[in-house]
C-alpha cells in the first residue's frame, strides 16, 4: 500500500524556490538529495525522466512528483528538446510525518459525516506521484507562484500562501480520485461522477446539454436540476466554466493566439469566446494573459544556486 506524506498547514508553508524548466537535447536531470526542504514538479510538455531511490518514474503533461528530503533522485533517461516542468522547493512550517494510503481513505470517508474533520482539514496530504484530473487550477497557480517570486513584494507571505493553496488544490484533487475509485459510493453518486468525468474528457467538443442527457439516459432538465443539486449550477455553466479554465491554462502556459484557443475549444467564434471570458472573469482573454508575465525559466545552463534562507535552514 502506498505512503502519503501529511504536512500540516495551521500555517502556511515556506517558499525556497521555483522556475520553470525547459530542456536541451539530451538533458538529464542531476542527481540530488534534499536536505530539509520539499520539491514538487508538475510536468508540462513531453516526458521527464526521474528515478527517485529505486523507483523510476515517466512524468508528462499534468503528472505530479512529490520528493521529500532526505533521498537520492537523478534522470535515469534523457529528454527531448523542449520537454518542460514546473518545479517549487518549500518548507513546512509545522510537523510532517507518513501513513498509509487506505488510513488517508479512511480519514476522508469519516469526514463525510464530521468525524476528524479538523484532522483532514488543518493539513494536506500528498503521494509521491499521481495524475492532475484538472490541470488548470495547478498550472494557473503555478504562473501566479512564478510571478510573484519573481516581483518585489513587500513581504514574502504573498508567495507563501500561494504555495499553500497550490497544495491544497492537489490534496482536493487527489483525495477525490481516491473516493471515487472506493466501492463504498452510492449508484447515484458513481452516475453522477461518470458524468462529470465523461464532460471532462470530451472538454475539446462542442458539448450541449441535450447530447449530454443522451448519451445517460436522463432528460435534459432533470440533468440540470442534478447538477444543481450536487455542484450548485446548471449544466451548460458546469460546461462553460471547465472549458474557460481550459482556456486560462492555454493562455498561461501557450503561445497559442485567443482565436486559436477559441477553435481549439470549439466555441463557435473568437467573438463569442471574448464576450463570455469577460462575462464569467470580469477582463478580457488578453488581460488575464498579461496578469502574470514574470517567469522564472531556467535551462541546462541556467540552473539556480539559491542558499537557503537562515531562518528556514534547519540543518
Amino acid at each position: 500500500m502506498e505512503l502519503i506524506w501529511k504536512i500540516n498547514i495551521e500555517r502556511p508553508l515556506a517558499y525556497f524556490k521555483c522556475g520553470q524548466f525547459v530542456s536541451s537535447h539530451d538533458w538529464k536531470h542531476k542527481e540530488m538529495q534534499l536536505i530539509n526542504d520539499f520539491e514538487l514538479i508538475i510536468g508540462l510538455n513531453k516526458s521527464i525522466y526521474i528515478q527517485v531511490e529505486n523507483k523510476q518514474y515517466e512524468l508528462q503533461h499534468g503528472d505530479v512528483l512529490f520528493i521529500p528530503p532526505g533521498v537520492n533522485y537523478f534522470g535515469y533517461h534523457p529528454s527531448q528538446k523542449g520537454a518542460s516542468f514546473f518545479w517549487l522547493h518549500f518548507f513546512p512550517t509545522q510537523g510532517t510525518m507518513q501513513f498509509q494510503q487506505e488510513q488517508f481513505i479512511n480519514h476522508l470517508i469519516a469526514s463525510d459525516i464530521d468525524l476528524h474533520k479538523e484532522a483532514i482539514n488543518n493539513s494536506i496530504f500528498l503521494p509521491k506521484f499521481f495524475k492532475l484530473t484538472y490541470t488548470d487550477k495547478p498550472f494557473i497557480l503555478m504562473k501566479q507562484i512564478l510571478d510573484i517570486a519573481n516581483t518585489s513584494y513587500y513581504s514574502t507571505f504573498s508567495v507563501d500562501y500561494l504555495i499553500t493553496e497550490l497544495l491544497i488544490e492537489l490534496t482536493e484533487q487527489y483525495s477525490k480520485q481516491l473516493l471515487q475509485n472506493n466501492t463504498n459510493l452510492n449508484e447515484k453518486t458513481q452516475k453522477f461522477t461518470q458524468i462529470l468525468e465523461w464532460i471532462r474528457v470530451n472538454i475539446y467538443e462542442d458539448l450541449s446539454v441535450t447530447e449530454i442527457a443522451d448519451t445517460f439516459s436522463f432528460n435534459p432538465d432533470h440533468l440540470t436540476r442534478i447538477f444543481k443539486k450536487n455542484i450548485g449550477m446548471s449544466t451548460i455553466k458546469y460546461i462553460n466554466t471547465l472549458k474557460l479554465n481550459k482556456a486560462k491554462e492555454l493562455l498561461c502556459t501557450t503561445n497559442k493566439t485567443i482565436k486559436e484557443i477559441s477553435y481549439e475549444l470549439n466555441f463557435k467564434d473568437e467573438k463569442y469566446f471574448m464576450k463570455l471570458f469577460k462575462n464569467y472573469e470580469e477582463m478580457t482573454p488578453s488581460q488575464f494573459r498579461d496578469a502574470y508575465t514574470k517567469t522564472y525559466i531556467n535551462t541546462i545552463s541556467v540552473d539556480p544556486d539559491i542558499p537557503i534562507p537562515p531562518h528556514l535552514n534547519k540543518s
